[in-house]
């Protein structure tokens, strides 16, 4: 699954318990396990570089997302930060082995990781209405948010 997606997921995940960072972390962390689990976009045949070129998009676009979703959350914004934050961790080997030449996760983690994907070239169709659904309910979730607040 693209991290842009993993982090929507972890917002809605951030969402649940508001005053709760651990539950809405270990919530998030679930929900990237969960939709590595379904089919979704990866294609072996681009190699490396193909895949680096398309990480990098993905994980500006999914910093972004970080940047975006804290912003116009609603205090506290821990959980919310927390949740995000549990539902990207499993994919940080990308860019610690990118930019530092090491995988941070353990190797029993990492393991079980690459054994739980379910991807293929034909799983782009997937990840864009994932993308597209989650973003949806994100920005619901942030509006009702918001309006609750300000009481209206």
């Amino acid at each position: 699954m693209f991290i842009t997606n993993h982090v929507l997921a972890g917002a809605i995940a951030g969402s649940v318990f508001r005053t709760r960072p651990v539950a809405d972390f270990s919530l998030g962390f679930a929900t990237h396990v969960a939709m590595d689990m379904t089919p979704h976009w990866g294609n072996p045949q681009i190699g490396r570089d193909g895949f680096y070129a398309v990480a990098k998009r993905d994980g500006l676009l999914g910093l972004a997302t970080v940047a975006l979703v804290t912003v116009a959350g609603v205090p506290p914004r821990r959980a919310l930060l927390a949740g995000m934050a549990g539902a990207a961790i499993l994919d940080s080997d990308k860019p610690g082995e990118f930019f530092f030449g090491i995988n941070p996760l353990p190797k029993w983690i990492d393991r079980i990781h690459k054994q739980i994907q379910r991807e293929s070239p034909e799983g782009l169709r997937t990840e864009l209405a994932a993308g597209t659904a989650l973003a949806s309910v994100v920005a619901a979730i942030s509006v009702r948010r918001r309006r609750s607040l300000h009481g209206r």
